[in-house]
């Protein structure tokens, strides 16, 4: 594994066009989309994806953990903003692994929080870095697969007997 990607989900979903724009009418939808693209991501990238998601002002809400797609997803507990989850979590990553030995890149715009988390010995990852890193892997796929694609025909593998059949029906006539 490259190393740990620790997401504010929503600071995320604010940054982005097109998740804003879906925030707007849907935001369990932009959640979803998110998600689906991190763990698109995850894949490609051989990173664990972690997105933490702000529930502070949930009256009586506890901590939720969930796997989605390979992602695991954090909703905060009453009280807790995402931004203090991921501090505490930098802090704990910090002194159980040490820094060298698993990287911890945190994506968020907030500037205080990159200056935090850094302190930690996590990598500043803003919102915009990590879509345009997306897009690039998206386009180093595409252009990878390109060219290997050879369709394989059916009728290169049926006798000309069979072809005169299927030949009929098409045409209706039987």
């Amino acid at each position: 594994m490259n190393g740990i990607l620790l997401v504010d989900g929503y600071n995320v979903i604010s940054s982005w066009p097109e998740l804003a724009k879906l925030k707007d009418s849907d935001l369990s939808h932009a959640r979803d989309r998110l998600i689906a693209v991190l763990s698109e991501f995850q894949s490609l990238c051989d990173i664990q994806v972690i997105v933490v998601f702000d529930a502070h002002l949930v009256k009586n809400g506890v901590e939720v953990r969930e796997d989605y797609q390979g992602v695991e997803v954090i909703y905060t507990k009453e009280g807790v903003t995402a931004d203090n989850w991921i501090e505490r979590y930098a802090v704990f990553h910090q002194m159980e692994t040490g820094t060298k030995d698993i990287p911890l890149f945190v994506v968020t715009y907030d500037w205080l929080e990159q200056r935090i988390i850094s302190s930690y010995g996590a990598y500043r990852v803003t919102p915009g870095e990590l879509r345009q890193e997306i897009l690039n892997l998206k386009k180093t796929g595409k252009r990878k697969f390109e060219g290997q694609y050879n369709p394989v025909l059916l009728d290169q593998h049926i006798s000309s007997s069979t072809k005169k059949v299927l030949e009929k029906w098409r045409r209706r006539k039987y």
